[in-house]
């Protein structure tokens, strides 16, 4: 869906930038005026052929018109989470679309570890607390979906920055077995160059946004879209900073309470000492 709506976008800034009109297409090609109206407004997928004619008929590049043409490509594809369609809302399903994409995620969580960073066994016993009924396939389901949305950590060159609220790290979730594993996952996945995870002490009191956690994608560094995903017990939000309306809070607004915690001395630096209660193996005596 996400790069389905890419390629629309695209499309329509080279055709603008051509200095064409949407009936000047349409009798280019000789398509009723509505096609490129539906192809547009993501009313109807763009196939690739089509792709390829609008492109030339644009002037583009010769590597951004196959950029576009790959992307048609990939647009028509099934998604590797088609498989899990029947567990995903829509929403969720577009947020999946949009964390494949980002080149930077932000994520704040105040209850739990985040998604991304959660254990098979800590998914498990987490996932299985919240589930309305015993269905074991539906669990392992949302288990797996978990698991494999992980693969991002490694595969993508995106930079992702967490910062939880200490009861994350107190609230025991499956028994010690289970926290002792996820404290020794999240100081590995600190390790790794594109991963940074903070955490803000209980000792802090009240600092901004902290009453929902939120996640953030930056789609491009510089100049694309922001999108904000809001979860809670009445459902999931998507809130595009090109869509947001004023009335409500903005993506940015959530940046900057994100970067204002980052950037203070409220928050730390996830530790061995922090997790475990106890000083780093190797570090000096007080």
């Amino acid at each position: 869906m996400f790069l389905r709506q890419r390629l629309r976008e695209r499309l329509k800034k080279a055709r603008e930038t051509a200095q064409m009109t949407q009936i000047e297409v349409a009798r280019y090609f000789d398509w009723s005026p509505s096609k490129v109206i539906r192809i547009e407004n993501g009313k109807i997928a763009v196939s690739v052929a089509d792709t390829r004619g609008l492109v030339a008929r644009y002037g583009l590049e010769a590597e951004e018109a196959q950029e576009l043409v790959e992307l048609a490509k990939s647009a028509r594809r099934p998604s590797w989470y088609a498989a899990y369609k029947e567990i995903m809302t829509p929403a969720l399903e577009i947020f999946v679309a949009y964390e494949e994409v980002a080149r930077v995620v932000r994520n704040y969580e105040r209850n739990v570890v985040p998604g991304l960073l959660q254990t098979e066994e800590y998914a498990r016993a987490l996932l299985k607390g919240l589930q309305d009924n015993g269905d074991h396939r539906t669990l392992e389901l949302r288990v797996d979906l978990r698991m494999q949305r992980q693969r991002i950590l490694v595969d993508n060159e995106a930079e992702f920055f967490f910062i939880l609220d200490e009861a994350v790290l107190r609230r025991m979730i499956g028994g010690e077995a289970v926290m002792r594993q996820q404290f020794e996952a999240l100081l590995r996945m600190n390790e790794k160059p594109n991963v940074t995870i903070l955490y803000v002490p209980f000792s802090v009191g009240v600092y901004p946004s902290f009453r929902r956690p939120y996640q953030l994608f930056e789609i491009e560094p510089s100049g694309g879209d922001l999108i904000v995903y809001l979860e809670s017990p009445a459902g999931e939000t998507l809130i595009s900073e090109r869509d947001a309306s004023p009335k409500v809070v903005e993506p940015t607004d959530y940046l900057d309470a994100f970067s204002r915690i980052e950037e203070s001395d409220d928050s730390k630096p996830i530790t061995e000492e922090a997790l475990f209660g106890t000083p780093a193996v190797g570090s000096a005596n007080p």
